[in-house]
């Protein structure tokens, strides 16, 4: 699949089919969205893989019961090591570079996935402090997605973009 068709065909997915994904398959996504960019090539993410299903169900409450998320085989926490990036760059770097690190690994691993037929959604709707304890994360590192991913059991038509020309402003 060329990147265009990938961007063009990825979806929100919130219906999953009662298939495994191997393992192989996820460390293979996640191999390749790590070579998204960062600050001063920090890479500050973490990556946390759920598979057993009452971890996944503790989470699913935690993103006010989005119970979708325990239909996947895997769900996938992306995680900001805020304080890698204020050592470097100061509040900028804790409060906005991890973010915006974390979400350009996201958006890559929600690209390969629809590459290799899967089916994702990120979900940004939860407890952030609940997660971080659900997770024992240590201090400084923040929960930034939840990305729930298997085989889709949808196929959600495309929602439409606004026209570029109506957000576009050439200076």
């Amino acid at each position: 699949m060329h990147l265009k068709d990938a961007i063009k065909l990825r979806r929100s997915i919130r219906s999953f089919q009662n298939s495994d994904v191997s393992s192989d398959v996820i460390e293979h996504i996640l191999s390749l969205a790590i070579e998204a960019p960062s600050a001063g090539n920090l890479q500050p993410w973490r990556i946390i893989i759920l598979s057993k299903k009452e971890d996944k169900k503790e989470v699913a409450k935690i993103a006010y019961n989005q119970n979708f998320i325990t239909q996947a085989p895997y769900t996938i926490i992306i995680a900001a090591d805020t304080k890698k990036c204020m050592s470097v760059y100061g509040v900028r770097g804790r409060d906005l570079y991890s973010i915006q690190d974390t979400s350009a690994l996201i958006e890559n691993i929600l690209l390969i996935a629809t590459d290799c037929g899967l089916g994702t959604c990120w979900v940004g709707a939860f407890d952030e402090k609940a997660l971080a304890e659900f997770l024992d994360l240590p201090d400084g590192i923040r929960p930034v997605a939840i990305i729930p991913i298997g085989y889709p059991a949808e196929n959600p038509p495309n929602r439409g973009r606004t026209p570029l020309r109506d957000i576009l402003t050439w200076f």
